[in-house]
């Protein structure tokens, strides 16, 4: 039960910050806040995905937490606090084995320092059960 209330906290969370707030005010821009993996086999393990930003604000950026929407998605970010200009990648593992087979999203929350709006990345795909669905072989 309290894994269910961990799911539809983490979706309400993702859901009013991801629609209301741009990245450009977070002042951490990314390439990209969606990764998708395509079909990936259940077997596959760990598959391993990253984000690039950039610190376009004037004012040092601190990533104070990053709160993933399910155990299997293993997020990684810097520590340190990321200057004006500088660049980073924030690194997220979704781990398949386990996992039913069948079309899946995950997010990310991403806390920054100051009153900065949370950023939200996401990992969708599709978990194959049968190899021979899959359009490579792992």
């Amino acid at each position: 039960m309290s894994r269910l209330r961990f799911h539809i906290v983490a979706l309400f969370i993702a859901i009013a910050v991801g629609k209301a707030l741009a990245a450009d005010d977070a002042g951490l821009v990314f390439t990209d806040t969606i990764h998708d993996f395509g079909e990936i086999s259940v077997r596959s393990g760990y598959n391993t995905c990253q984000f690039h930003f950039v610190n376009h604000s004037d004012s040092t950026i601190q990533i104070l937490g990053a709160l993933s929407s399910c155990g299997c998605a293993i997020p990684e970010y810097p520590r340190q606090a990321i200057e004006p200009g500088q660049s980073g990648v924030v690194s997220v593992t979704y781990n398949t084995l386990g996992r039913p087979a069948g079309p899946f999203e995950r997010s990310v929350l991403l806390i920054l320092s100051g009153d900065r709006p949370r950023i939200v990345l996401r990992l969708r795909g599709k978990a194959c059960d049968d190899e021979s669905n899959l359009w490579y072989k792992n």
